[in-house]
């Protein structure tokens, strides 16, 4: 008697699944984890990107996780369609689950191939960005106008669609105005972790810090946080802690020279540190401020974790940001691209500790309101993609 194949779910995600052990408790990792250990009667594929070399490797029985190289160039990108290809054209999964916008596009046209084959798309990630090339911006209008036609092909086999936010929400109804109505919002449900920050931050540090994390790349305008730094005078200027990857190594060359010319070195520190999730709470629970003064996001978890963990929050008022931020009630949020206003937000809540703590104490229930309303949380997601299947 022949045993009956398990059908598989692929769930893509733009970062390596070699370092899941490091993140198993971020919101994303979790729900894929959470909803793996629920289903021993599926197999998974799980496909994501590292700067290693293409590999194949077994997390688990039913787990088979591919990490495909970081692309780094143009044709990069498109060796990197041709390896999804092949992947879903050696597994043929029931359901794809692609989380992240440059996903998206070769489950659809794989799906178009293997029309038993659905999908389920997560929308996370920046439509506007291309980096500082020309050709990333070639290659990003391409990208979204290729994006465009595949979501309004007829009778696409799409059960469920998610976005991370209302701005990513509203950007794929532009794409494609067919699919209005039918995209449902997703929240992040934040580790208990950061509750602890909140609990045991000590808020009367002797000095005063600044805490941002965030990738080291152009679009995160930490350029932008650095001059304002230079705009509060030395007496009342506070220690800055950035704290991520670095993505753009000319980036980061570029913020070491403005530092030095300006005369920093003293207040900011870069913190490339390879860190535990489980650890993040530690930076937060020791800074006295959270700035994000990036120039596109979808949404911004690091916000989420911000005001979680009891921390005032300096935002841009961009992308999801505004879903998570109302404006001097549990936090700030300013004009991307302008350091003096955003020294003058710093400035004006380090020196006002009741308006920090006003803040800081709203943060969490009015998130529940503005946030977490009207949205199913990632996992949830997962169990309404297998059901509807």
């Amino acid at each position: 008697m022949t045993q009956k194949k398990k059908p598989i779910v692929a769930i893509i995600k733009a970062s390596s699944w070699k370092q899941y052990a490091l993140f198993k408790n971020h919101p994303e990792y979790k729900a894929i984890f959470n909803f793996i250990v629920r289903h021993t009667n599926l197999n998974f594929v799980l496909i994501g990107t590292s700067k290693s070399s293409l590999s194949g490797y077994y997390v688990k029985d039913n787990v088979i996780a591919w990490d495909i190289p970081i692309p780094k160039r143009i044709i990069d990108y498109l060796l990197i369609q041709l390896h999804y290809f092949l992947i879903f054209l050696k597994y043929r999964p029931v359901i794809i689950i692609p989380m992240g916008l440059g996903n998206v596009f070769p489950s659809l046209v794989f799906s178009f191939f293997h029309p038993t084959t659905k999908i389920a798309p997560i929308f996370i990630g920046e439509f506007g960005y291309h980096g500082r090339k020309i050709m990333g911006k070639l290659f990003n209008c391409a990208l979204l106008k290729f994006l465009s036609l595949a979501l309004r092909v007829p009778k696409t086999n799409m059960p469920n669609i998610f976005a991370i936010s209302k701005f990513e929400r509203t950007c794929v109804e532009k794409l494609a105005p067919n699919l209005k109505g039918k995209i449902a919002l997703v929240s992040y449900p934040i580790s208990s972790l950061f509750y602890v920050a909140s609990q045991k931050r000590n808020k009367k540090c002797r000095a005063q810090t600044i805490l941002t994390i965030a990738g080291i790349e152009p679009r995160k305008g930490l350029d932008v946080l650095v001059k304002a730094v230079s705009f509060i005078t030395p007496d009342t200027r506070p220690r800055v802690v950035i704290k991520g990857q670095i993505r753009d190594h000319a980036y980061m060359q570029q913020l070491s020279r403005l530092v030095s010319k300006l005369g920093l070195a003293e207040w900011i520190k870069f913190d490339h540190s390879v860190t535990d999730y489980d650890a993040l709470y530690q930076y937060y629970q020791a800074a006295t401020l959270f700035v994000l003064p990036t120039l596109d996001e979808s949404l911004g978890v690091v916000v989420l974790e911000a005001l979680h963990s009891g921390l005032p929050v300096i935002a841009t008022s961009v992308g999801g940001i505004p879903d998570m931020i109302q404006d001097g009630i549990n936090g700030v949020l300013i004009e991307p691209g302008n350091p003096q206003k955003l020294a003058k937000a710093i400035s004006w809540l380090l020196k006002d500790a009741p308006s920090r703590e006003a803040l800081a104490r709203n943060a969490v229930s009015t998130l529940k309101r503005h946030y977490y309303s009207n949205r199913i949380t990632m996992e949830d997601a997962f169990e309404k993609i297998w059901q509807n299947l």
